[in-house]
């Protein structure tokens, strides 16, 4: 079976569907559906991470049809030498690697499978705490990023946009690794959006539970004296204290979506294996 009939038959199957875009037609993954990346691929990520400079790859992808929907599984990545003439700022594919790895994935020998294009954001500071921000910075796609992210692959006849993967990590401060997944036609093209509707969905649970539980007995006293006792400190140490929340309200997306939950478009994995949702 040739590459072309592969793919027309995952379309048949129901895996594939085809979409416009800009009055271009597209062949893209179908919703929903889930990417596992199983410990192989995260760890193959962790150790190949590099804080100091922009790295890239493809993610190899099994897919398979469930009931629950298209299924991909990664198990091994393909790494990619960036020629990119400043490779802490920005991620160039070798082309002729490039073109092998797609080759590698979409004709191989003895087993077919889906090109997921990934690259890095790098996050060095020899200041820890520095070095969070960029973690949290960093963890959104570039105007670049989402500009060649609609460029498709070319099988014949055929145009293939296969989302694309950002990855980065915090290896001083937390050890989370950030595994994100953006457009092909089917996620959205950045995560900031989806971090923010996520963080205030955590806060209204936040303040949901304590709501609940100041309701409860005599709580209402000890949150009426604990609000007051904030208070108090955040007048009596301002200098000390008001930075130190602020700072804790910046890391709140640091805490949300991990690989615990059920993440959706990117999770923030702390080890092991983790699917992430494209609903």
């Amino acid at each position: 079976m040739t590459t072309t009939e592969w793919l027309l038959q995952l379309k048949k199957d129901g895996l594939l569907a085809y979409g416009q875009k800009n009055g271009k037609d597209y062949l893209h993954l179908k919703t929903p559906c889930k990417i596992h990346l199983t410990d192989n691929a995260t760890k193959q990520l962790r150790d190949n991470y590099d804080p100091k400079k922009e790295k890239g790859g493809v993610l190899v992808a099994r897919p398979k049809k469930m009931k629950s929907g298209t299924h991909l599984t990664v198990d091994s990545i393909i790494f990619l030498t960036n020629v990119s003439d400043s490779p802490a700022n920005s991620y160039l594919p070798d082309s002729k690697e490039l073109h092998k790895a797609h080759n590698d994935t979409l004709a191989g020998q003895s087993e077919k499978t889906l090109p997921i294009r990934f690259h890095t954001h790098p996050t060095h500071s020899d200041n820890p705490v520095y070095e969070i921000f960029n973690y949290l910075f960093q963890s959104n796609t570039s105007q670049q990023d989402r500009i060649v992210s609609d460029h498709p692959v070319s099988i014949g006849d055929i145009k293939l946009l296969m989302p694309r993967s950002l990855v980065l990590k915090s290896s001083k401060a937390t050890g989370k690794m950030f595994v994100g997944f953006y457009n092909g036609l089917i996620a959205p093209i950045e995560f900031d959006t989806h971090k923010k509707e996520q963080m205030q969905k955590a806060m209204d649970e936040i303040f949901n539970s304590i709501s609940a539980w100041a309701k409860k007995g005599n709580n209402k006293v000890l949150a009426l004296g604990g609000g007051a006792l904030l208070a108090f400190l955040l007048i009596r140490y301002s200098k000390t204290t008001i930075p130190v929340i602020l700072l804790l309200i910046a890391m709140l997306p640091m805490f949300i979506n991990s690989e615990h939950g059920k993440p959706k478009y990117f999770a923030q994995v702390t080890g092991g294996k983790v699917t992430i949702d494209i609903p």
